[in-house]
């Protein structure tokens, strides 16, 4: 999982590279690249359910 949050906020840097006017989808793909790195940090301290899990 935490690949695939690098690979959404490297989309999005070379979105915005490539054409700033997509610049607010950019930022929402960063938005949801950090709700799921935060999502997968409070399941992982909260409970042992996501760390049996290789995700």
């Amino acid at each position: 999982m935490e690949f695939l949050e690098l690979v959404l906020i490297l989309i999005s840097v070379i979105l915005i590279m490539k054409k700033p006017q997509k610049e607010k989808l950019a930022f929402n793909l960063v938005i949801i690249s950090w709700v799921i790195m935060v999502f997968m940090y409070a399941g992982h301290k909260s409970s042992a359910f996501l760390t049996i899990m290789n995700l």
